[in-house]
């Protein structure tokens, strides 16, 4: 196979650069879905949970968020591997990184990147309307995957300019994006 495009996002975007835009994108999501349902339910009186109940519950997010990538993946036979990453310069707490170990089609990819927006969306969005004194908490979640759909969502812009029959295929710094050689 031959390299078509090797993407690395650390050097394209700047990892500020992404936190800012994610962060934002968070924000903005937070605004404009809280004021639509705040005016499709006005006289409604909000459970309160918690602060650290609120922050354990967005800090499980992104773990779910993680591993709901696999599903898709799962479902074409693709192997995964679990690497518990830390840094000794920097004194932060351990990341589950997954890397698959064999390229993967790119429709596949696209769906896998895909997956968790639409799955924690969906759920967000059903809780709001069924459960609307926990609206709040399922807007922060809405929010919160959109913010973290700003990765995904950068992929996805890369792999849309891609040819229709390459495949993906993940490295140190990002992905490649591969071709068959030609016979």
């Amino acid at each position: 196979m031959n390299c078509w495009k090797s993407i690395n996002f650390r050097k394209e975007y700047k990892p500020s650069r992404l936190l800012l835009l994610s962060m934002s994108v968070m924000i903005m999501t937070f605004i404009v879905s809280y004021l639509g349902f705040s005016l499709y339910y006005d006289n409604v009186r909000y459970a309160e949970l918690g602060m650290i109940d609120t922050m354990l519950f967005l800090l499980l997010l992104f773990p779910v968020h993680t591993l709901l990538h696999l599903i898709p993946l799962q479902f074409v036979g693709v192997r995964m591997q679990w690497n518990i990453k830390s840094s000794k310069k920097k004194k932060r707490s351990p990341l589950l990184a997954l890397r698959f170990t064999k390229p993967v089609g790119r429709i596949f990819y696209i769906n896998a990147m895909l997956f968790p927006t639409f799955c924690i969306s969906c759920v967000s969005i059903v809780g709001a309307f069924t459960f609307p004194s926990f609206m709040l908490y399922f807007v922060l979640m809405f929010s919160f995957n959109a913010g973290l759909a700003v990765y995904d969502f950068l992929y996805i812009k890369q792999l849309l300019g891609a040819p229709r029959q390459c495949f993906i295929e993940q490295n140190q710094n990002g992905m490649d994006i591969l071709l068959k050689q030609p016979i």
